[in-house]
């Protein structure tokens, strides 16, 4: 295998690939077929596993069709590998159901991913398409430092487990998600967590005697102990999720532990109405035997990129959201795209972009965006929880409206 890439990328999810890809558009519009990018991709390929996040915008058509993805995408949703979502219904601040349909929104539909199958088809595209450009290999990342040449200048050298030899990089791009593998390499940068939100995930099948279940929103629904949502997923199956804080689990623990498969159920019926419905009008069981359980907190590093250090961290490593959002996946695609041509126009489109003349840098141009971003998902979160009244004594509930308050 080659031991020298002009970029290397940790993580070969949504955001990795997504940022291979355009990468490698860009290298071809520009007629450098001599660049590689090498993406190091950690992840299991089985894309029977069931893997939590599946909600994606409308917004994101016109991303997935610029990198070149969408038909496929779509393809898959009309043949029920995907499922198609029409909308959102929510129980938030009453006890009342409230609908919203994307018929009202200008970028139409989104779609309930089967996860695993989406990330795979970002891997496959880039293989088949772009293989001049992109190599990719599973494998685990055993060491990586930042060096210098005999110039002077900086680069990345990054050790494998399967490679005896270490890999040399000029540009490292950090998609590795919420384990952010660039603070493991620059011991001072911060990454700063702004709660203590666990997400708990049940999978349900539908009994086969029962009609099939045709609600295509997603079914959101809070409770004195955090929320819950709903979605209809391919297979006849559903996701149901609750949200709580780390440090209240053990105060629900006692009355239901909700690590355990048949309480969980229990705790859905205590504390849901709507969600409680969907699920005994289709009698749903759940699948297998434990309950998954993630971080679901918002978090975000101090610093994006680094000129000097010749690095980005894109998707959840640069800037985690809260599933409420619903921005995780969508921003990790657009983070993709703008990364990858920040780098691209800042260190290989010709241009002396790190002079003087130059009054801002693209990678300070990426900087602004996440930051931007950020903030205004901060605010937007905040305004969110805010509309929830029902549970002000709870703690839950206490700390987002204390923090609306202090915004």
């Amino acid at each position: 295998m080659n031991t020298t890439f002009d970029v290397i990328i940790i993580g070969g999810g949504i955001a990795g690939s997504s940022t291979a890809i355009r990468l490698a558009q860009l290298f071809n519009s520009a007629a450098a077929t001599w660049r590689k990018i090498l993406v190091i991709d950690e992840r299991t390929t089985n894309t029977e596993m069931f893997k939590v996040g599946e909600s994606l915008p409308g917004e994101a058509k016109h991303i997935l069709k610029s990198l070149g993805v969408f038909e496929a995408v779509n393809n898959d949703a009309m043949q029920g590998k995907h499922n198609f979502c029409y909308g959102n219904s929510s129980a938030w601040g009453s006890d009342e159901l409230h609908d919203t349909n994307t018929i009202f929104n200008a970028y139409g539909n989104g779609f309930h991913l089967n996860r695993s199958l989406f990330d795979e088809t970002l891997v496959k595209t880039a293989e088949s398409h772009h293989d001049r450009f992109i190599t990719i290999i599973r494998d685990s990342v055993t060491k990586s430092l930042l060096e210098k040449n005999g110039d002077g200048e900086k680069y990345w050298k990054i050790s494998i487990s399967s490679n005896e030899l270490p890999i040399h990089g000029n540009i490292l791009i950090d998609a590795s998600g919420r384990r952010c593998f660039i603070r493991k390499c620059l011991p001072d940068l911060k990454r700063s967590s702004f709660d203590k939100l666990l997400a708990f995930a049940c999978l349900f099948e539908i009994d086969t005697s029962q009609p099939p279940d045709s609600d295509h929103n997603t079914l959101v629904e809070s409770c004195a102990f955090g929320w819950w949502y709903t979605s209809l997923l391919p297979n006849k199956q559903r996701i149901v999720v609750f949200h709580t804080d780390d440090d209240l689990v053990k105060h629900i623990n006692k009355k239901r532990k909700i690590r355990q498969v048949e309480e969980f159920c229990e705790f859905i019926k205590e504390t849901t109405t709507h969600i409680t419905k969907c699920i005994s009008e289709h009698a749903y069981h759940p699948v297998g035997k434990r309950i998954m359980c993630m971080p679901a907190n918002s978090e975000s590093l101090s610093q994006f990129a680094s000129y000097e250090n010749r690095w980005i961290a894109i998707g959840d490593s640069a800037a985690s959201f809260d599933p409420l959002s619903s921005q995780g996946m969508l921003t990790a695609l657009y983070s993709a795209k703008l990364g990858a041509e920040a780098i691209f126009f800042q260190y290989f489109n010709g241009k002396k972009t790190n002079n003087k003349e130059v009054t801002v840098q693209p990678l300070e141009i990426f900087q602004q965006y996440i930051e931007n971003t950020f903030r205004k998902y901060k605010s937007e979160k905040s305004f969110f929880y805010n509309k929830e009244q029902r549970w002000n004594n709870e703690v839950f509930w206490k700390r987002r409206h204390e923090d609306h308050i202090e915004k």
